[in-house]
């Protein structure tokens, strides 16, 4: 059975003119069938609390996903963040691209925090030993990033079921600082193009890897 991966960014949003993971969903253009056993479907999903559940229903019928891995911007991330934690509470302070907010604090009911179901130690190691950036994180915010980590983890949309899912925050790339207003420039870590397109793949190998070890 071929594994059916979903791979995942966003694009622009109020305060973030340009987004490394949109970029990423590029980068990966041409690479979908290099895995053996596995494909990779990509999307890049708009900033908008309203649009992001009914495109998991959407995905769910439409490619099955067996691991969906969501890449999204943080741009005080230090590297490849891994996080592990989404938590059931969305922001009523900060609206989304479409200028909207959420309906409320609360994501869906259910737990108050879900697990990721990446194998983040793997994931973790396989990044150190490329030389490449990588930190954890157990809160992903409460912004989309979360928002979207915690719908996909849950059993709340119809037909969506991954058995591996997570959210991993990227920094900006080096050559996206120009795009950003003066004041934000100021410190911010940044990766190469090379460095997130290697550090993605790697991510994803050590996700089928791990899923045909269990399978």
């Amino acid at each position: 059975m071929t594994l059916s991966v979903l791979v995942t960014g966003f694009g622009a949003f109020p305060g973030a003119p340009v987004n490394p993971t949109e970029e990423l969903i590029g980068m990966l253009a041409g690479r979908e069938d290099v895995f053996d056993g596995a494909r990779l479907h990509l999307r890049v999903l708009p900033v908008e609390y309203g649009k992001v559940g009914g495109l998991l229903e959407q995905f769910g019928r439409e490619i099955q996903p067996d691991i969906a891995i969501h890449f999204g911007l943080a741009a005080n991330a230090r590297g490849f963040r891994l996080e592990s934690t989404a938590r059931n509470h969305s922001s009523m302070q900060r609206a989304d691209a479409g200028a909207a907010m959420p309906e409320g604090t609360l994501i869906r009911k259910g737990p108050k925090s879900l697990r990721s179901t990446l194998p983040l130690s793997e994931i973790a190691a396989a990044l150190k030993a490329q030389g490449l950036p990588v930190t954890r994180s157990a809160h992903a915010g409460a912004y989309l990033c979360n928002h979207l980590f915690y719908l996909s983890r849950s059993d709340s949309i119809d037909g969506y079921r991954p058995r591996y899912a997570g959210f991993i925050h990227l920094p900006y790339l080096d050559d996206q600082i120009g795009a950003l207003p003066p004041d934000q420039r100021s410190g911010l870590f940044t990766l190469t193009r090379p460095q997130l397109a290697d550090g993605a793949m790697t991510v994803i190998s050590q996700t089928i890897e791990h899923a045909d070890r269990l399978r």
